[in-house]
């Protein structure tokens, strides 16, 4: 039996298991305005549509630089909250790893689990949303749709989809 699936399968089993998939941790306290947070994820999404070719070691094309950019939108909406919410900050570490290792970095031992890491990839995106909407069914945070909360886990369901089509 090979090893790589079953570390594969070990790390995923270990996310989905701890509080660190959480998307967050029962409601964000307000570090900026819900419009700047998604202002500043919006534009770090754009530049990174833009730039990622010219630091990628790969050859992307479109679908591949959207996904990079949904991406970046999730990290960068992940770390500004993820001030006050360790969940948060950690969400965001995962998605730059995987976004750094998919898209950035030329890493053998990724080249070689491209297909298994991207299943993994799925199942901890598939997490975060599963723990988002356990913890806010209704969608709501303070009486309000959580407006950057439902921006977030329409980019992971894109990151999701696109990376399914793959």
């Amino acid at each position: 039996m090979k090893l790589q699936p079953l570390l594969i399968l070990g790390i995923a089993s270990t996310l989905l298991s701890s509080g660190m998939a959480s998307a967050d941790g029962g409601g964000h306290k307000e570090v900026l305005p819900d419009e700047t947070i998604i202002g500043i994820s919006l534009l770090s999404s754009l530049i990174t549509y833009f730039l990622i070719p010219k630091i990628s070691k790969f050859e992307l094309n479109n679908e591949q630089r959207l996904v990079s950019s949904l991406i970046m939108f999730t990290v960068v909406v992940h770390a500004i909250l993820g001030i006050d919410d360790l969940k948060l900050l950690a969400g965001a570490a995962g998605f730059f790893a995987f976004g750094v290792a998919f898209y950035v970095l030329e890493i053998p031992i990724v080249e070689n689990n491209r297909k298994n890491l991207s299943y993994l990839f799925i199942v901890y995106t598939l997490a975060i949303v599963v723990f988002y909407v356990y913890l806010h069914p209704d969608l709501m945070k303070d009486g309000n749709y959580d407006l950057v909360g439902i921006l977030t886990k329409i980019s992971e369901i894109g990151i999701i989809g696109l990376t399914l089509k793959r």
